[in-house]
């Protein structure tokens, strides 16, 4: 009897964590259909946890500034593939291709990030629902 009761609050613990995890990895917020293109300058690249965070400067066709803001892997996924906290400097020109966020403009989920020198580097991220 004493197991039992002890299961119950595991199984609680367990299906409230499975949940919010699974709500906070879930990607309904990205349009994984569409693709959006940016060429511009890197003003911060965010490294912290759980997604690190491409923020740059986009000259719009009207001559403004917008700055977007690309969700990238977790920094422990982007290190396994090669990435590190020096791998883009602000100021550095770059080209964005990812998943444009459904409710927000300016917004995306990065799937590849390449250098003025062409040199790709892909994010991991190939689908996103």
């Amino acid at each position: 009897m004493k197991i039992r009761a002890m299961r119950f609050p595991a199984v609680v613990i367990l299906a409230v964590t499975a949940t919010a995890a699974f709500a906070h990895h879930s990607q309904a917020e990205f349009d994984s259909k569409s693709t959006v293109e940016v060429n511009g300058t890197l003003t911060e690249l965010v490294w912290k946890s759980p997604h690190a965070w491409i923020y740059m400067n986009v000259v719009g066709e009207d001559g403004e500034v917008v700055n977007w803001s690309f969700e990238l892997p977790s920094p422990t996924t982007l290190m396994r593939r090669g990435w590190s906290r020096k791998s883009l400097e602000p100021g550095d020109a770059i080209t964005v291709a990812g998943a444009p966020a459904r409710n927000h403009p300016a917004v995306g989920l990065a799937r590849t990030v390449t250098d003025a020198d062409g040199n790709g580097v892909f994010t991991g991220i190939t689908d996103v629902n």
